[in-house]
């Protein structure tokens, strides 16, 4: 292990490159340009390939050649560049073609500002693009799992031939912190689908649809399969002051992690408070969720920084009308604060709504 004191995205880069990853293209996008900014030199550096694209449209087309190619590839954006990739997403979830992609998350819906959201949760988690297909997602809350879950992502990417989803946002992307880096990948898996024109290949090529509905029916309903496997065995959570809370914030990323401070400080009141955090958010984690005891918990606060919001709606319906369920909210370039959290929670066991 390699121990440094990086920002987010910059531990996703060097993560990557770990990981194996060989070739990169993006566009630049606050606040995701650090990333491109960094690769930029750093995949020249270490014997990889870089390019700038003219969009992220052109981006994601690149990554899904090169992956068809062979090579682990990255792009990384943020919500409108995001939205620019929506038909290349739905091509390499049909097609099968692997790729991670990290999208730091800013204030929407259309330019809106550059300053942190989570307002991408909906698109990244419930279909990436047309056609309904989805990604494996995670939301990382620190700059370790940054590094940890990109260098993990190109595995699961591999392993499921699938886009991987790092759905970071502005805070956690700019945020400095102690990083403890993986030890380079020595071995990369066999890809036995790579497309090629070599003299001495046989000749494949790669596509995303079957002219026979059969067989197109039969594949995409091996997807629901897919998607179940996931949900049973690879589920992440965090469970934060769990044991003995009688009331429950759900948040992930970011607001989970400002969350923690107001449950800390909530606690020191004599406040049983405690944090279910969703890691990966595509496959949804309801376990923890559905354990909660109806004689115990009080109430349950989703805390999101979106609006409309989003979060809310997967943790009220695994939560199956048990609890009250409150939302707190906020937008528009305003960022969560512990202390607004706080007097929410208070407010709430006051009676108020």
């Amino acid at each position: 292990m390699t121990r440094k004191v990086l920002e987010g995205n910059v531990a996703v880069c060097e993560a990557a490159i770990r990981a194996g990853c060989k070739f990169y293209a993006g566009y630049p996008i606050t606040p995701q340009t650090s990333i491109t900014e960094t690769l930029s030199y750093r995949m020249e550096e270490t014997g990889g390939d870089f390019v700038q694209a003219e969009s992220e449209l052109g981006a994601i087309n690149m990554v899904a050649g090169a992956s068809a190619g062979g090579m682990r590839t990255m792009t990384a954006t943020a919500g409108p560049g995001f939205s620019l990739m929506a038909e290349g997403m739905s091509f390499m979830c049909a097609s099968r073609l692997p790729v991670v992609i990290v999208d730091v998350m800013r204030t929407g819906p259309g330019g809106a500002t550059i300053r942190p959201s989570q307002s991408d949760y909906n698109y990244a988690t419930k279909s990436l693009g047309h056609g309904g297909h989805r990604g494996f997602v995670v939301a990382p809350c620190s700059v370790q799992e940054c590094a940890d879950w990109t260098f993990k992502g190109f595995d699961i990417s591999d392993e499921f031939r699938v886009p991987f989803i790092l759905l970071s946002d502005g805070m956690i992307g700019n945020l400095l912190e102690p990083v403890e880096l993986p030890e380079p990948k020595e071995n990369l898996p066999e890809r036995d689908y790579i497309v090629n024109g070599c003299e001495d290949r046989e000749f494949r090529d790669q596509k995303d649809f079957e002219r026979n509905p059969q067989i197109l029916e039969a594949f995409y309903k091996s997807r629901n399969d897919l998607y179940k496997l996931w949900a049973d065995t690879m589920t992440e959570y965090e469970m934060y002051r769990m044991e003995d809370a009688e009331y429950v914030i759900a948040a992930f990323g970011s607001s989970a992690r400002i969350s923690k401070e107001s449950i800390d400080n909530l606690r020191d009141e004599g406040i049983k408070v405690g944090l279910i955090r969703p890691i990966t958010l595509n496959p949804f984690p309801t376990k923890p969720f559905e354990q909660l005891s109806s004689d115990k918990v009080k109430f349950v606060l989703t805390v999101e920084a979106c609006d409309p919001r989003q979060f809310y709606y997967d943790v009220d319906y695994v939560l199956r009308g048990r609890f009250l369920h409150y939302s707190f909210t906020r937008s528009g370039g305003n960022m969560l604060t512990p202390q607004d959290i706080s007097e929410e929670f208070k407010k709430l066991l006051q009676g108020g709504k």
